[in-house]
């Protein structure tokens, strides 16, 4: 057998979310916890009342939003707003999750 005649084929090891959702940090509002924070890169189809209430709110791409808390509805902080907004609404705004920095929690060991 020649080594041309050899075919490699590469196995990639991921989950399936992973798979599905190459971006696996962008996510909806609503499956960030309490005091996750994430900035808005868009949103699904709405109504149109609902998506020009979100405008209003300055819930557009590009803000940070910080969510408070998430029972009986998703509460969340944007600018110098709090937005209380249903569940059904929260599927609609996807966020990519805000990765803070580990070295500024570790405590100095000097």
């Amino acid at each position: 057998m020649s080594v041309t005649g050899m075919r490699i084929s590469r196995s990639r090891y991921e989950t399936i979310a992973v798979r599905h959702n190459k971006d696996s940090q962008v996510v909806s509002l609503c499956q960030l916890k309490p005091g996750e924070a994430g900035e808005v890169v868009g949103t699904q189809k709405a109504d149109r009342a609902v998506l020009e209430k979100l405008l209003a709110l300055a819930v557009i791409p590009g803000n940070t939003v910080k969510v408070e808390f998430t029972s009986p509805v998703v509460v969340f902080q944007v600018e110098n707003t709090r937005v209380a907004v249903d569940h059904t609404v929260a599927r609609g705004i996807r966020v990519r999750r805000t990765v803070g920095n580990p070295l500024k929690r570790m405590p100095n060991s000097t």
